[in-house]
């Protein structure tokens, strides 16, 4: 089976989330299992530093009477296992960032995601090499599925080639004007209800929904929820439509990656059947870092970006009430709206031994908070899947989090009946549950021997790639049984 992701991110070389560490990690547990599994993602100008060998062979894309053209490198950087495809073009990905910059959104996003998803069929041409299933990735690959459809005439019962559209996110849609869709080259009658046409708009992932042989989400429950007016952002009706061929995979983890006893990131190892020494030191190292006091009380965790989806603007406003009824510590590690930046910012003044924070990412800081934290906070409005609950879980700090998406589908939450319960739920992004659910956990971490076996269960789940592989390869099965 020959299988081709087409995605605008892949981690190491390119990423703003989740969307790069997947593209990053899953197929690697693919290839594991068996599967020829090939990447085509831009060559951002983060990755101009690459080892990447270009081929001679040129794709065209025509927008009205002029030749876009591109060139495919090839990464050779044998330390990564799967080969990947570069698609050359410095005029549309030569840029300061992968979707915007200091101004906002590129302006001709819709037209650098229909020269990716184009350039996607016709790598056959150039790399001398057929995938069996394009495997697209959220809104800037869409419509490789239209382009594929196109290239091979209306839907028959023999198909040589088949697509997958996976939604890491459905808040993000690509959603431009009918004029950027005439740029595309497409077939005109894709521009309607059931092709890119969304409420007079271009919408570049609905119109990868309604081509797609087959669509995904990174979890199962967040398959149910996107289907809701509450969580449908205005596609619920398409997805509804789809609903049989809509299918929800649970992300995993790189399991080597996020290790706790050879993170060389982490100031101590943190053994799975004995992680309290190791915890120990680890959150008396980051105290210290962050100038806050070690005391006898819990330290709870975050790092996230602060954005609307993420609910921290409900923990920041809860934290004064909480920090007056219980005895805990908080490290924040986060960025994006200016609001909450300075808000924590200010917060972290006026509770100067018990709130930590620095505005920014640093994967190894948020490798020590989720080494040195007894619990992690998401308490997120929606969340597809999330990668932080299974990190922080793997290094041994118990989840608080919101009942949604992939949050539900990885946190056995605590009740006063369950005994395999590996972390809180709470019912929706909202203050009151919050403070609930916090004070709950820092009566539960006074119970040593209760939350030593808490921790236990958490650091146990598992959360490798390998299991979603096997779902996916099942999956591509369905799309094309002949491979």
């Amino acid at each position: 089976m020959k299988v081709l992701f087409v995605s605008p991110e892949i981690s190491p070389f390119a990423r703003t989330g989740g969307l790069g560490e997947v593209v990053g990690s899953l197929p690697l547990a693919l290839k594991k299992a068996g599967v020829d599994v090939r990447v085509l993602c831009p060559l951002h100008r983060c990755c101009k530093d690459l080892p990447v060998r270009i081929l001679e062979s040129e794709i065209a894309f025509r927008k009205e009477s002029k030749l876009k053209c591109s060139k495919i490198g090839v990464l050779e950087d044998h330390k990564f296992p799967v080969p990947v495809y570069f698609l050359v073009n410095d005029h549309f990905f030569d840029r300061e960032g992968i979707y915007a910059d200091e101004n906002g959104n590129y302006s001709d996003n819709s037209l650098r995601a229909f020269v990716l998803s184009q350039a996607a069929i016709e790598l056959e041409k150039v790399a001398e090499w057929i995938p069996d299933i394009f495997h697209a990735h959220d809104w800037m690959a869409a419509p490789t599925c239209a382009y594929l459809n196109a290239k091979q005439g209306e839907v028959t019962k023999l198909k040589a080639q088949g697509s997958l559209l996976t939604i890491h996110n459905l808040e993000h849609q690509g959603i431009f004007t009918h004029k950027d869709f005439l740029a595309s080259g497409l077939p005109h009658t894709y521009w309607s209800m059931d092709g890119f046409e969304h409420h007079g708009n271009l919408n570049l992932l609905k119109g990868g929904i309604q081509h797609a042989d087959k669509i995904s989400t990174v979890s199962p429950t967040y398959a149910k929820e996107i289907r809701t007016v509450e969580h449908g952002h205005k596609l619920e009706e398409c997805l509804r439509f789809r609903g049989a061929d809509l299918v929800g995979i649970l992300n995993g983890i790189d399991a080597d990656a996020w290790n706790p006893t050879t993170d060389t990131s982490i100031p101590h190892p943190i053994e799975l059947s004995a992680p309290s020494q190791g915890k120990k030191k680890c959150k008396q190292s980051l105290v210290k870092e962050f100038d806050l006091p070690f005391s006898n009380a819990p330290l709870f965790g975050v790092v996230s970006r602060l954005h609307h989806q993420k609910g921290l603007d409900v923990l920041l406003l809860a934290l004064p009430k909480i920090l007056k009824e219980a005895n805990a510590t908080f490290v924040i590690l986060g960025s994006g709206a200016d609001d909450q930046e300075k808000g924590y910012l200010e917060l972290a003044k006026a509770f100067p031994r018990n709130v930590g924070v620095r505005i920014g990412f640093d994967d190894a800081l948020a490798r020590r908070i989720f080494a040195s934290s007894d619990f992690f906070l998401m308490p997120s409005r929606f969340e597809p899947c999330g990668l932080a609950q299974q990190y922080a879980m793997r290094y041994g700090s118990v989840p608080i989090a919101t009942k949604t998406g992939g949050l539900t589908d990885t946190i056995r939450p605590r009740t006063d009946r369950s005994k395999k319960h590996t972390g809180y739920l709470f019912d929706q992004a909202d203050g009151l549950l919050l403070i609930s659910a916090i004070k709950q956990a820092c009566k539960d971490w006074q119970d040593k021997k209760f939350y030593a076996a808490m921790q236990s269960r958490t650091m146990q789940i598992s959360c490798s790639w390998e299991l979603a592989a096997q779902k996916y390869i099942q999956l591509y099965g369905w799309i094309f049984p002949k491979s």
